[in-house]
């Protein structure tokens, strides 16, 4: 057994099982000037149309074409300098000129001393949900001058909503499975025949090189879990809703801030679109609030509203707060853009949101949905 090959064989197992996944996978060197793309694979050139040879050595934002002014550019541009994940929205285009509607999930990856080395993104094409949104926007048009059917059509498009939501959380769910079933298991796996092959080790820079195989392979198996976990939280489906957020609070503050979290006046179970909806919701609050707030208090609470037939999130914090008084258009020039996003899945819902903050008074976000838009209507 030649053993100074281990190595280079873990990252070959990963990178052929990346090369047969049907997910696009485009990954870049972060050591380098301007992030040059060093590896894709065949799901990336057919969503794209371009081959290996067109992409080598390029930034990925070549996709974008001209077309630059994109609100999400700035959200990636921060977070690819902090060496943070991310997901965004972007329209590129393939090799052909035909737009396309791509939905980045873009994750770090480090090496032993955790320094960010490259960035592994994960695309999926969502020209379709896109076109979800368009046909819910002239639902409400139609709605404004067709007041006879304003019935009909609210529950046109309630569903036309969920169907949205449950798509996305769809491809997110067989995202993070692929990764949990597939790749996760594969690199226990490979873990398992690393150790049967350590008694062939046995000068020291042999066993040097092991333990280096094994603490990239234990870094590549804590990467995989994370990013299943953020893809879909695993507890909500079969927990419910006020376990899963209490898992993610006392894992997001840890180490602070103190927290309280309150939760009344609910089923025990609600519409699937409903329960992911409140989860995102305080899933990106108390993201943005462990990114920028500074705060030493949160308090998240989840009610049954004072009618019963809607639901109330709240999640307040007394950190450094912003000036909130044109959140909507500063969302991306601030830093922001999770409040957008925050936004259109409340609407998507039929509810409403509201963002209080100032700069030095803390922040407080309210979101009221309503629990029986969502029940299947009958059409008239």
């Amino acid at each position: 057994m030649d053993s100074s090959r281990s190595p280079h064989r873990c990252l070959e197992f990963l990178f052929s099982f990346l090369e047969s996944s049907n997910a696009p996978v485009v990954i870049t060197d972060a050591r380098q000037p301007d992030h040059p793309v060093v590896f894709v694979n065949a799901a990336f050139e057919r969503i794209t149309g371009y081959v290996r040879a067109d992409i080598a050595g390029k930034n990925c934002r070549f996709l974008q074409g001209s077309d630059r002014d994109q609100s999400d550019r700035a959200h990636l541009a921060e977070a690819l300098a902090h060496g943070l994940a991310v997901e965004c929205m972007l329209r590129n285009y393939r090799k052909n000129g035909e737009m396309f509607w791509n939905k980045l999930y873009i994750f770090p990856m480090k090496d032993d001393d955790g320094k960010v080395t490259h960035f592994a993104g994960f695309q999926h094409d969502m020209t379709r949900e896109k076109q979800l949104v368009g046909e819910l926007e002239d639902a409400g048009v139609e709605r404004e001058h067709l007041v006879d059917r304003t019935s009909r059509k609210r529950a046109h498009t309630a569903r036309l909503s969920r169907d949205l939501i449950n798509a996305q959380e769809a491809e997110r769910k067989a995202l993070a499975r692929e990764l949990h079933d597939e790749l996760g298991q594969r690199l226990s796996a490979l873990n398992l025949l690393l150790h049967r092959a350590l008694p062939y080790f046995e000068d020291s820079g042999a066993k040097a090189l092991w333990s280096q195989a094994e603490r990239e392979l234990g870094s590549l198996v804590g990467l995989v879990r994370d990013m299943s976990v953020s893809l879909r939280p695993p507890g909500l489906d079969y927990f419910g809703l006020e376990p899963t957020i209490g898992h993610l609070l006392s894992r997001q503050f840890e180490g602070g801030p103190s927290y309280v979290f309150e939760y009344a006046g609910l089923p025990p179970r609600l519409d699937a679109a409903i329960e992911i909806g409140v989860f995102r919701l305080v899933q990106e609050s108390v993201t943005n609030i462990v990114r920028y707030a500074r705060a030493r208090h949160v308090v998240v609470e989840v009610n049954g509203g004072a009618k019963g037939d809607e639901i109330e999130v709240i999640v307040r914090d007394d950190g450094v707060g912003f000036d909130a008084t044109h959140w909507r258009e500063n969302g991306a020039r601030n830093g922001r853009s999770g409040l957008a996003g925050m936004s259109e899945r409340v609407q998507l819902l039929g509810g409403s949101l509201c963002v209080d903050s100032a700069v030095g008074q803390g922040t407080r976000i309210t979101a009221t949905l309503p629990l029986l838009s969502l029940a299947p209507a009958e059409e008239k």
